[in-house]
Order: structure tokens, then sequence, then C-alpha cells
């Protein structure tokens, strides 16, 4: 007989239902439905600008006023508005890296709570770990640290700390991992020596989109390897009960 590591039949029609469609609904609904709202953003500055300008002229009346100062003020508030919302653009972005690894963490607890621990232990908080699913799999000789997918999680998770605590030994691990993410994705091309150092370095508010800069590449690469995750998964444990019956 089979000595099951779990319900294989079961968890993986349950795993491309559930865990892989709310990943993929997430990024989608982020990069397809929600982002592209930011994409007239230029071309709202200008409104606004222009409409500031009408203002001020409409209300000037004094001979004194130069309408060189009232064009760069009309200027200034479109610039404010492009970088807010671009501000807010970057704070979606950002959270929704953090959004990506956090399902994907309470997806591995609930995996791990209702099919690899025991009964009495699935509503133990000290258990509710990724650490402990892990070693729970390395007693079936599954490693989930080397799926392929795992360096890109491991980077997520980084990154997810990151953007959360802002500095702390999460920002200084991911600078090692991904120095350009420091970088606002529009400075990216310019050499590191023509930047501020300070402007690179320093971690204060990402959930403000400040600081650390996640661009749609990145959640794509993130969606794809949490997916690539579970499909490792579901392979590893399929060869451990094929391995089991021969």
């Amino acid at each position: 007989m089979v000595r099951r590591i779990f319900n294989i039949g079961f968890w993986e029609q349950y795993i491309r239902n559930h865990f892989i469609k709310q990943i993929e609904l997430l990024n989608e609904s982020i990069q397809n439905r929600l982002i592209p709202t930011f994409d007239t953003i230029e071309k709202e500055a200008e409104e606004i600008s222009e409409k500031e300008w009408d203002r001020l002229c409409s209300s000037c009346y004094s001979p004194d006023i130069d309408p060189a100062d009232l064009a760069e003020r009309a200027q200034e508030a479109g610039i404010d508005y492009y970088m807010t919302l671009s501000g807010i653009k970057q704070t979606l972005l950002n959270i929704t890296a953090t959004a990506l690894y956090h399902l994907f963490e309470q997806q591995i607890i609930f995996f791990l709570r209702r099919e690899v621990l025991h009964p009495s232990q699935e509503n133990d908080p000290q258990l509710m770990k990724v650490s402990v699913f892990r070693e729970q799999l390395l007693k079936k000789g599954i490693d989930i640290y080397s799926f392929r997918s795992w360096d890109k999680i491991k980077e997520l998770r980084v990154v997810s700390n990151s953007i959360k605590h802002a500095e702390g030994d999460s920002a200084s691990e991911l600078r090692k991992m991904r120095p350009d993410m420091f970088k606002h994705p529009m400075l990216r091309s310019q050499p590191e020596k023509e930047l501020m150092h300070s402007a690179i370095y320093r971690v204060y508010m990402p959930m403000a989109g400040d600081d650390i800069f996640v661009i749609q590449d990145d959640l794509a690469e993130y969606k794809n390897a949490l997916v690539n995750f579970w499909n490792e998964l579901i392979v590893a444990c399929s060869n451990y009960e094929e391995n089991m019956a021969t």
C-alpha cells in the first residue's frame, strides 16, 4: 500500500482551482484593471496646469503681476498632481508585491493545517510557519528550497518585509539581491556614480511609494514563481507516491 505524503488526488485539483487562481487573479486585477487607470496622468496633469493658468489669469487684475510667475505656478500645480498620482501608483505596485507573498504564505499555512499536521496540532500557533511546512516535507525527501521557483520566492519575501518595515535587516538583504529596486525606474539607466548615494539607499516610506520601487515586470515574475512553486510541489509529491508504489 502506498504511504501517501498527502491526498495528492484531492489537493492537486484544489491547488489548481483555488491557490493558483487566487494568485493569478490578484496579479491580473492589479496589472490589467488598476494600473492602466494611471496611464493618463500625464495628460491629466497638463489639463490641471491649463485650468490653473485660466483661473490665475481670470483673477489677475494688477498690471504688476508677471505672467511668467503665473505660468510657473500653473505648471507647479500640474507637476504636483502628476507626482502625487505617480506615488499612488508606486504604492499600489509595492503593496501588491507584499500581498502576493502573504497570500502565498497563507496558502502554505492553510495546506499545512488542513493536510500535513495532525488534527491535534492544526490550531497550534507555534506551528503556523513555512519553516514547519518545509520540515514536514523534508521527512519525505522533498526540499522546497531546491525548487527552481524558490529563489524568486525568497526575493519576494525579502521585498515584502522591506516594504512593510522600511529600513532594517530585510532592506539590507534586498540591497544585495536587488540594488536596482532602490532606484526610481526613470533613473535606472543612469550610472550609479551620477546619482546621490543617499537617494538610492535610504528607506523611509516604501508604503507611500518612496525608496523601494517594484515595477510591473517584477510582479509578473513573482506571480510566475508562485504558480511554478505549486506546480513543482504537485510533481514532487506525485513522484514521491510513485516511488513508494514501486
